[in-house]
């Protein structure tokens, strides 16, 4: 969330401190005496009780908007919903820089992209007037495969981690539990590291960011990773029930397991331990 004093500081200021700076300053709940993270938290928590609403339908923008509308918390916050159907269609909606991708035999075969008013001032649902809403969310669908890995996160996750990076993990990890772990620890290190450069600091340095002239003619450029919040989401797909009708033979496809897909979420706050 830049504004133009925060801008001109990045020409001086290593990327680290750049970081610290926007979210110090700029934090206009913080200001106000306000926790965000209470809004967030009753927005998942509405989300999580309309999940079965007969009006949602397994759309994840109308459960978005329920879920918004019923939040009373003051604050803001990005936020994306993906809703997995047993025929293998993931349906998802999302609002600001979250991320998700689908990870396929080794390769990323999918990733959402993400939505800024200009850089690292995502959207946002908010509780003030002109916040943005459902309707300003990403829709899309992609149609999985059985093994098939999705990752989602918080931008802490993404802007600290390259695809290469979360390739890997996902091939050496024994679970999914183990794969969440890892990537977020991972993130972590990377976002403390002023020697790294990052998903964040490339894209920083793309933006127009980049340390003075002099510094550029001695070799220099703005590197480190990205102090934030981080939140990771590893799910695997174990079962997809294929349609009668789409079935060739008229053998209907077996249920392998009670479970369409097992997940495992990891969090940590920024400065702060682990917290889920």
């Amino acid at each position: 969330m830049l504004s133009l004093p925060i801008a001109m500081l990045a020409e001086y200021l290593p990327l680290q401190m750049v970081s610290r700076v926007i979210l110090l300053s700029t934090d206009r709940w913080a200001e106000k005496n306000v926790n965000p993270a209470l809004f967030s938290r009753e927005l998942m928590r509405n989300s999580s009780n309309f999940l079965n609403d007969e009006a949602v339908s397994h759309d994840p923008q109308i459960l978005l908007m329920k879920a918004h509308a019923a939040t009373s918390s003051i604050g803001s916050a990005t936020v994306i919903i993906a809703m997995l159907e047993k025929t293998g269609t993931l349906k998802i909606a999302s609002v600001g820089d979250c991320g998700l991708k689908v990870i396929r035999k080794g390769q990323v075969m999918f990733s959402i992209s993400p939505q800024e008013h200009y850089f690292d001032c995502p959207y946002q649902i908010s509780s003030e007037a002109e916040g943005q809403t459902y309707k300003d969310a990403l829709v899309c669908s992609v149609n999985l495969m059985e093994g098939d890995i999705i990752v989602s996160g918080s931008d802490g996750l993404f802007d600290n981690i390259f695809d290469q990076e979360i390739v890997s993990i996902i091939s050496e990890s024994p679970s999914v539990d183990e794969a969440a772990k890892a990537l977020a620890e991972l993130a972590r290190k990377h976002s403390v590291d002023v020697r790294f450069d990052s998903p964040y600091s490339m894209e920083a340095r793309s933006r127009g960011f980049d340390v003075p002239w002099w510094k550029k003619l001695l070799g220099g450029k703005l590197i480190g990773g990205k102090m934030d919040d981080i939140t990771v989401v590893v799910a695997q797909v174990k079962t997809v029930v294929v349609p009668e009708d789409e079935v060739q033979g008229g053998d209907t496809e077996e249920q392998k397991g009670n479970e369409q897909g097992a997940a495992a979420v990891v969090a940590y706050k920024m400065n702060d331990e682990e917290v889920a």
